[in-house]
């Protein structure tokens, strides 16, 4: 097994991911307190095709309406992969990546990690997904200012739970970047997302924050209704955890500077950009990182956040009855994405996604 670890002992957080299980996280501790849920003990999740911790959805997130589809001008047929995941009515769910062990590691540094695919070089994945490409992931986890709680509360009308004690100055992080590289002389569709799952300690008395989004309507088998007329945007709110949730939303990004960030104005039918590195001023970097549209558990004692950075316009959010977690899923696409005509990155271009994840 290739199991690794990473720690910041700033923050008091550690990270383990089975890079030989699909690049699975299955725990993230921060100050000694475990954040992440699994639906089964370890080692039986580890062989199953079951996602728990912070599976990674490529390259789709969710699911597909059919096997046999064209994307970027070329046919596909994912119906080849023998083990190809679905869900109980028979479509594709959450990628070819769920159990994939063939990565190539690199410790960065002590809290931070970076696994990467060169997917033509895989015959199994370009079978049946025909697009070469290099894939990356990075984790790192570290600490920043605890600046949101008032703004939060403000947002949602839900005072702090005790008024009288003074916020952490420092919150734990884990920022999760993805990469697509278009590097073999083809064009890549883009339709990734993924799954964490967070745990709630006491969902009777925790609240979710949702960001400003619209709904997407979904029919009873989980795929958008096509001709459905626009949902309306809903603002920034809050509410109780104890309902059992399992829906699609368009993160609103009108007017906000995540648009300035690449979660904004990204046609289905259209290419991205070409990512350049980052030259702006560190105190815009952190506004704008203020600005992304954020979930979030608020419980009595402590407060989750998850942080759409850049690149991701779409959440799933999950949770069934009675669960102990709460998915905030950041997808880049819509449901079924790749066989509706997703955006692509040009041949020689790169695409970057980033998602944070915050305990205060």
């Amino acid at each position: 097994m290739d199991i690794r670890t990473i720690r910041c002992a700033k923050s008091q957080s550690q990270l383990v991911v089975h890079t030989d299980a699909g690049c699975v996280a299955t725990s993230w501790q921060v100050r000694g307190q475990e954040m992440l849920a699994l639906p089964v003990a370890l080692a039986e999740f580890l062989k199953s095709q079951k996602t728990g911790g912070i599976p990674l959805l490529y390259p789709y997130a969710n699911r597909l309406r059919a096997d046999h589809f064209t994307a970027a001008g070329k046919a596909v047929d994912l119906s080849c992969d023998a083990n190809l995941k679905r869900d109980a009515n028979g479509f594709p769910m959450h990628g070819l990546l769920i159990r994939w062990p063939n990565w190539v590691v690199t410790q960065l540094a002590p809290d931070g990690l970076q696994a990467s695919i060169a997917w033509g070089d895989h015959a199994p994945l370009f079978a049946a997904y025909p697009f070469a490409h290099t894939l990356r992931v990075r984790w790192k986890l570290g600490q920043s200012k605890n600046e949101t709680a008032n703004q939060i509360a403000d947002q949602i009308k839900h005072p702090p739970t005790n008024p009288n004690t003074d916020e952490p100055a420092l919150a734990s992080t884990l920022t999760v970047t993805t990469i697509i590289e278009a590097d073999k002389g083809q064009d890549v569709p883009v339709s990734f997302g993924w799954h964490p799952y967070l745990l709630l300690q006491d969902r009777a008395n925790t609240k979710l924050q949702l960001p400003a989004r619209r709904a997407i309507a979904l029919e009873q088998n989980g795929l958008p209704i096509s001709n459905a007329t626009p949902a309306p945007w809903l603002p920034t709110c809050a509410q109780s955890a104890v309902a059992p949730l399992d829906d699609l939303f368009e993160l609103d990004m009108r007017g906000s500077s995540g648009a300035e960030l690449g979660n904004a104005a990204e046609s289905p039918r259209g290419s991205l950009e070409k990512s350049a590195p980052s030259t702006a001023p560190k105190n815009a970097q952190a506004l704008a990182e203020k600005s992304a549209p954020t979930a979030a558990i608020i419980a009595p004692h402590q407060r989750v956040e998850m942080k759409f950075l850049n690149g991701y316009s779409y959440m799933q959010i999950y949770s069934p009855n009675g669960a102990n977690f709460v998915c905030f899923e950041p997808m880049t696409a819509s449901i079924s994405a790749l066989c509706d005509n997703a955006a692509v990155v040009k041949s020689g271009d790169t695409f970057s996604a980033a998602f944070e994840l915050r305990v205060a």
